[in-house]
């Protein structure tokens, strides 16, 4: 397994393998997890698998989010050692600033929903660093998970713009076994508070049910609210929108699904469920 920092030996690496096999990518921010080795295992064996290992500055709006988030590279590169990768990118900040600077983005309506409305900047830090990946890796393929949806829309109007020959690979989000999403920022819950992250996919359920019984969407999500906030769940968004559009919808449809935003121990998760 190769790591590289610098553009150029990341460039001339997937130079010497681009004719005789395929590319794959695998973005992260670290601190991997079971999640991540999901992606990994989902590549293709006979492709070059690449993960890159980069904490995007620029996709967060919160400084304090920024500082805290938990860098833990030497793990990393362990498990993906014990993964069979090929390549992992850890590209320098100053490099993936000169390459950024003057890059324009384009970002499509959706981007201004949700964690868009919420997050200021955030989607103009996902786009830049999504696009300089895909710049310098060329992938044949890449893999990203369905927990953080409107990110994943975003990344497939990137490839179908700009790298139509590539194809983008969604994976299912991954659950222990409470059905807890599985994310980075979940080493920073209490103990004591992880009964409360379970109330969130179970929410989730119970409102999916409740929807498909015909129950009008507008009484299920003031029940819902009520209840979260009785737990001492900060709701920052739940919402019921368009899978392709994400267009915020008033009753259920076969392309839709549920989203949350929330805030437990003052640490951001993120789900949704397909209904």
């Amino acid at each position: 397994m190769k790591v590289i920092s610098s553009l150029e030996d990341a460039k001339s690496f997937i130079k010497d393998y681009k004719s005789e096999r395929k590319i794959s990518l695998i973005p992260t921010m670290g601190n991997l997890h079971i999640g991540h080795m999901k992606l990994i295992k989902s590549a293709s064996s006979s492709s070059v698998k690449v993960v890159s290992i980069y904490v995007n500055e620029l996709q967060f709006n919160d400084k304090n989010d920024y500082s805290n988030y938990p860098r833990t590279l030497v793990d990393d590169l362990s498990l993906c050692e014990d993964n069979n990768v090929d390549l992992v990118f850890t590209p320098k900040s100053s490099e993936v600033g000169n390459h950024i600077s003057g890059d324009k983005n384009d970002l499509p309506k959706f981007t201004s929903y949700m964690c868009g409305s919420k997050r200021p900047g955030h989607f103009s830090g996902v786009y830049k660093i999504v696009k300089f990946l895909f710049e310098i890796i060329q992938p044949d393929m890449a893999y990203f998970g369905k927990k953080d949806f409107q990110q994943l829309l975003l990344i497939k109007y990137i490839a179908s713009t700009y790298f139509p020959k590539l194809k983008i690979i969604d994976i299912n989000t991954v659950r222990d076994r409470d059905n807890i999403a599985l994310s980075s920022r979940l080493c920073r819950i209490s103990p004591e508070s992880f009964d409360k992250v379970k109330l969130i996919f179970e929410t989730l359920q119970s409102m999916k049910k409740r929807l498909q019984k015909g129950i009008d969407y507008n009484i299920v999500k003031e029940r819902t609210l009520l209840e979260l906030i009785n737990r001492d769940i900060s709701v920052e968004y739940l919402d019921l929108r368009s899978l392709y559009t994400l267009n915020e919808l008033k009753n259920i449809n076969d392309q839709c699904g549920i989203f949350i935003a929330c805030y437990i121990d003052h640490v951001r998760l993120i789900d949704n469920i397909e209904i």
